[in-house]
This record gives structure tokens, sequence and C-alpha cells, in this order.
């Protein structure tokens, strides 16, 4: 027999809208099958899954709200290595969600409600019912602006990032928003938690667009996929103020939260490189190259995506070793790259830079929005091939364009300086200030404002002796 939940003012009028559907309504056979199935892939895809004390509390929490879902046992919650913060959930009830988000949260209360809305679009069959249209962010399909059958981008980005990408709608979300707070209710959270990690979230964004120089964006990465708005932000915290919801009562779970994520790596994984600022630097492929002022750089699981202005779109990859000649590798990029879009493809023409064998070629695409030019570099170094795919309106690029000028050897001075960084639980001692915590934290700028947003915190509140909080520091050496 199902227990049921006792709910107050706003929460029973939620109650009343999301009332789970019986079991075998919610999860199918089929469903569940083939997320099984895909569950490798997608691991894959976004970088492996962590295991650990963080994947077990994660599990945990996870069962906790799949049950009060009518969902005992149905349900699998993955920890992804992922720096993007995100989460995700795929029919037959597989919840991703990324270490990156992780990082940002500060209790079991936020991390319930991130749990409880994944399972609310199970739930709600929120998968089923989306636009089957893709977004992936690929090099041909973004910069040309065209859909094509291009062999590297489908093995880049893979169908299943649909999964990832797909946008909800807007009902879909205030329904699973409802799913959420019912969750937190029936679990003993604190109905604030919901409205507490948007903020985060909203934080992590601004100060990721401060730090690259760029604006921030409308809404921060997870909501790509989970559209946030003023309303639905203002409509959680309402629910929470209308059910008689207290900010201190029940407390939120911050050191069994804390506790389960010291340790937790922070940033880019060294098995995928590191982007230092405008740089990236590989320690196993002993490789580096930098991007000039205003360019950014998003490192993936497949390769180092580059942004820049005047719409100049660019791709690093590679690492493969190099069979047949160089010049047939730079071609095969550019074929892979351009698809099935009508093109020009110039001479590939060889070449060195900084004492490496190099082919350089340039092609012409004609796409709906008008002549794009692609240009491919590829090298050759310790008997493997990298390539710089760049894309830009006609004429806006040059065989010697700046940032395939700076691709060359790290050192090993340079190889034993890279070091990854990773989370550290301090206990506030009295006398520590935010100055003197934030000033250890394992980055060159904007240590202060790292500090607050991953603990949530404002410039003003106080700091109180015996609290947990969080610091990133580089990770001892052989972890």
């Amino acid at each position: 027999m199902r227990k049921n939940w006792v709910l107050h003012g706003a929460l029973a009028v939620f109650a009343a809208h999301v009332a789970t559907p019986a079991v075998a309504q919610i999860i199918k056979p089929n469903e569940r099958a083939q997320a099984i199935k895909q569950h490798p892939q997608i691991v894959a895809q976004f970088g492996g899954a962590i295991s650990g004390p963080v994947a077990t509390y994660v599990s945990n929490v996870g069962a906790k709200v799949a049950t009060t879902a009518g969902l005992k046992d149905q349900c699998t919650f993955t920890v992804i290595n992922s720096d993007v913060v995100n989460a995700f959930a795929v029919p037959g009830c597989y919840i991703y969600i990324t270490r990156g988000l992780m990082t940002i949260m500060n209790s079991e209360d936020e991390l319930a409600s991130v749990l409880g809305h994944e399972v609310g679009h199970i739930v709600g069959k929120h998968s089923l019912k989306r636009t089957q249209a893709s977004t992936l962010s690929t090099i041909g399909a973004i910069a040309l602006g065209i859909a094509t059958k291009s062999e590297e981008i489908m093995q880049t980005a893979g169908q299943l990032a649909q999964v990832y990408t797909l946008s909800y709608s807007r009902k879909q979300e205030n329904e699973s928003d409802d799913y959420g707070v019912r969750y937190l209710q029936a679990n003993g959270y604190n109905l604030y938690a919901a409205s507490d990690m948007l903020a985060a979230l909203a934080a992590q964004e601004a100060l990721d667009a401060k730090v690259k120089n760029r604006q921030s964006r409308d809404v921060p990465t997870w909501a790509r996929s989970h559209p946030i708005t003023t309303e639905r932000v203002a409509r959680t915290a309402n629910a929470a103020r209308a059910a008689k919801a207290s900010r201190d009562v029940p407390p939120e779970l911050v050191r069994p939260y804390l506790t389960a994520l010291s340790g937790l790596r922070v940033g880019d994984d060294p098995e995928q490189g590191f982007v230092d600022g405008r740089r990236f630097s590989h320690p196993s492929m002993k490789i580096t190259f930098e991007v000039p002022q205003g360019f950014s750089l998003n490192n993936t699981t497949e390769a180092v995506e580059i942004e820049g202005p005047n719409s100049l779109k660019g791709r690093f990859g590679g690492g493969m070793p190099l069979t047949g000649g160089l010049d047939a590798y730079a071609i095969a990029k550019a074929k892979e790259t351009l698809g099935q879009t009508p093109a020009n493809i110039g001479i590939a023409t060889p070449g060195t830079t900084n004492g490496m064998p190099t082919v350089t070629l340039l092609a012409r695409a004609q796409t709906r929005s008008g002549l794009v030019d692609v240009g491919v570099i590829a090298y050759s170094l310790n008997g493997r091939a990298f390539h710089f795919v760049m894309m830009g309106p006609a004429d806006g690029l040059s065989p010697t364009f700046p940032i395939t000028q700076t691709f060359r050897e790290l050192s090993a001075t340079e190889i034993t300086a890279l070091r990854p960084r990773e989370l550290e639980i301090v206990t506030v001692r009295a006398g520590d200030t935010v100055a003197s915590l934030s000033a250890r934290m394992a980055y060159p700028d904007f240590k202060t404002e790292r500090f607050l947003m991953i603990n949530g915190m404002s410039a003003e509140r106080p700091l109180r002796p015996g609290e947990l909080l969080k610091i990133v520091r580089f990770s001892p050496a052989g972890r």
C-alpha cells in the first residue's frame, strides 16, 4: 500500500495535479531495456562514471526520492565525470548528474531537489512528449547552419546527446518542479532547497561569464535543457512560503553532503586535458595551444571547442596514431566536417609550425546563410595526428590563423606544473575570514568570487566557527 503523504497549503494543490501514476504506467520494460543498453554509451560520452562515496551518496538520496515517486528499486542514479553543470533523465529512469553540478550545490536538500526534478520528468513522461529535434552543438550543424551527415559530427556528438540537449517546455518544467517540491516535502527536506539550487546555477553562470570576459547568458548551462524563468523561480519560492516552510526548519543537511564531496575533482580531468584561461594543455599528449584575447575555450570529452568574435568558431582534436599521409588526414577532416554541404576544397599545402610538419587547406561552403570558409590545419607530432578546424564568414580565415601557430609540444617542466584540482572541505575556525579562506583557492584569479560562488554565500555573510565550507585545492601528487 502506498503511503499517503500529508501536504499543506500550496503543496496540497500541487499534489492534486501531480498524483503519481500507477507504477506500470511509468516505466515500461522496453524503456528500461533501452536505458540499460544506452547506459555505457552515455557514460562514455560524458567522461565516464564516478565511483566511491559520492556515487553511493547520490544513489542513496536518489533511492529515497524514487521511492516517494512510487518507483522503489526502479531507478539508477549515476554521477558522471564532467565539469559541465547539468543533470538529465533518460526514459527507463536512468538519472545522470555531473560532478560540475555537484560542486556548486551545498546540501543534500539541494541534491534531492535536482534528483526529484529529474524523476518528475520520468513520472510525467516528458521525454516522450518532447519534439525530437536535436540541438547538438557541433561545428557542422551550428557553424554551417545545416543538418549534415558528417561522420565526425555523428561520432563526436552522438544521437544520445539529444537526451542531454533537448529542451523541455515551460509546462513540463512546472510539472516537474511540482513533483520535485512534493518529493522534498515527503522526505522531510527544506522546501527552499529548490530556489537555493537555482540561485547557485545563476551565480555559477555569472561568474563563468566574468572569468571568460563575455556577456552572461540569459540562463545557466543546466537551463539550456531545463528552461528557467523568473516565473519558475518565484513559483517555487512561493510554494515554500505558502506551505509555511522555514528557511531554517528543517535545517538543510550540509555536513553529510559536503563530507561526501571531499576530494571530488573540480575543473578539467587530466585525461581530457586542461583549459586554463585562454590556454589548453594536455599532459599525456604533451601538447598545448593558446587562443587570442576575445576567444573562449570549452573542453569536452571529444574535442576542444573554440569560439571567437566575428562569428568565428573552431574545434581542436586528434591524438590518434597517424596512418597514411598528413595531407590525406587533413582532407578527410575537411570532408567529415562539411558532410554533404556543397563546397570547393582547396589544395592541401605542406608546411611547418614550431618544427612540426603541417598540412593546411581552405574550403568554401555554400550554406543557407551565405558563403562560409572552413580552414583545416593538421599536424604530425610524435607519430600522432592533431588538427584544428576553423570556420567563419568568407574571407575571414587565413592558413596562418593565429591560433594554429601557437600549437606546440609541452616541455617536461610544463607537464609537471599541470595539476588537477579537487574540493577540500574545511572547518571554519575562529579568526577565519572570507579573505583568508579565499586566498587558499587554487586559482590565479577571482579567488574571492570563486569561493563565494561554490559556497552559495554573499560577501556580507559572516563565517560561523565550526561550519563546513568548500575550497578548491590542487590535488596531491598521484591523484
